[in-house]
């Protein structure tokens, strides 16, 4: 017979069994990296300082990118150094008239390597500086035994993983500002020549985007990707904020037309999603499907991970050191199934 719990709270009877916490469970799926296994991601604390472990869940949503591009793309996590991915090309099997003969059709089998690369953040503040100012009837009396267990930690890793988030967007599309060897994709798509561009002989050459021509450029760029790229469920529009803008105007002016519109807050062209990509370049345009783009990360292992420390207790520095390191690199399977516009 199951186990059961019975409560009963202002009159009405709750009844729980042993089957209820076990289908709990699966509620909430773990997170898997690229071999399946569960991920985990480490953070490595000063043992005489007690942080506080909300830390780890302000920079876990930094580096996945919640809400943001990156966190639709498909997610290869747990990649320490390169990964291969195959690809299926059916592209010319066709069905035949019935034969006697075996008469097959030639399917591609491929397969593209991605390598991640080593980047790092880090931050630090001045502990008197917290006990010269408002939260400093926060802090535990004793300044040499600082603890972050205070409302205004909170804000601390709150803003730091919001700047986090916000550089990794950027990295996303034209890379990062050192030279530390991570290309965006911008960077990646202008080099390769599969990727689909605007031409001439294709409806046009890249220019600047407005109100005027964000329609044709949209146009443009569904017509020239293959049919089968364009009646995927997940096909895209992605756009920096200025072409985003000039749609937005397009379809205030326009919007009886019924060629463009919004629907649930959401701003469409012809029922496809036109989604924002905030790091983009001006005047960018990547027509493709979500699950071609690819966000490689590491961000699991003991020697990686999220390091604060209290410097007191190592340099005598009344400072406390916050250091992320992980690995990352943003890429695409199919560039022939991509379209690019920027100028």
């Amino acid at each position: 017979m199951a186990k059961e719990i019975r409560l009963s709270i202002a009159g009405k009877s709750l009844s729980l069994t042993e089957q209820d916490f076990e289908d709990a469970k699966t509620m909430f799926p773990a997170k898997l990296d690229a071999q399946g296994k569960e991920l985990e991601m480490s953070m490595t604390v000063d043992a005489s300082a007690e942080y506080a472990t909300n830390a780890k869940e302000y920079f876990v949503k930094a580096m996945i990118g919640e809400e943001k591009t990156r966190s639709k793309f498909r997610q290869l996590l747990g990649v320490k150094d390169r990964i291969k991915l195959g690809t299926v090309d059916t592209s010319t099997l066709t069905i035949k008239a019935g034969a006697a003969t075996f008469n097959p059709d030639a399917t591609t089998i491929s397969q593209k390597e991605f390598e991640v690369k080593p980047l790092m953040m880090g931050t630090s503040f001045n502990v008197s500086d917290l006990e010269q100012s408002f939260v400093s009837d926060q802090l535990k009396k004793g300044s040499n035994n600082f603890s972050d267990k205070f409302e205004f930690m909170n804000f601390f890793y709150a803003e730091v993983a919001r700047w986090l988030t916000e550089q990794m967007e950027l990295i996303t599309y034209i890379g990062t500002v050192a030279a530390n060897g991570v290309d965006g994709l911008e960077v990646l798509m202008d080099a390769d020549t599969a990727v689909i561009k605007p031409l001439v002989g294709n409806g046009g050459v890249a220019s600047i985007v407005t109100d005027a021509n964000v329609i044709d450029k949209l146009k443009q760029a569904r017509n020239v990707l293959p049919k089968a790229v364009r009646r995927r469920p997940d096909f895209v529009y992605l756009v920096s904020t200025n072409v985003y803008d000039a749609l937005a105007d397009a379809v205030s002016e326009n919007k009886a037309s019924g060629l463009y519109y919004v629907e649930a807050d959401k701003l469409r062209f012809q029922g496809i999603e036109v989604y924002k990509a905030d790091g983009a370049s001006d005047n960018t345009i990547i027509a493709t499907y979500w699950e071609n783009l690819l966000n490689i990360q590491d961000v699991m292992g003991e020697e990686l991970g999220f390091n604060i420390v209290d410097f007191m207790k190592t340099a005598l520095n009344r400072t406390i050191g916050v250091r992320v390191d992980f690995k990352y690199q943003p890429d695409y399977v199919n560039s022939e199934e991509i379209y690019f516009h920027t100028i």
